[in-house]
């Protein structure tokens, strides 16, 4: 059997993988929604003629 990797280590990075996982989840749930833009005043002055 060849040496073992070190477990230990092995948690650390998954845990610390997990962290920024669930933080990336939590940001992109609250972030705001892009607005769009309004329409553009050359339509409704067209319109309006």
């Amino acid at each position: 059997m060849g040496q073992q990797t070190n477990k230990i280590q092995k948690r650390r990075r998954r845990l610390d993988y997990i962290a920024r996982v669930k933080a990336k989840t939590k940001a992109a749930a609250t972030a705001k929604p892009v607005k769009k833009k309004a329409a553009p005043k050359k339509a409704a002055a067209a319109a309006a003629e």
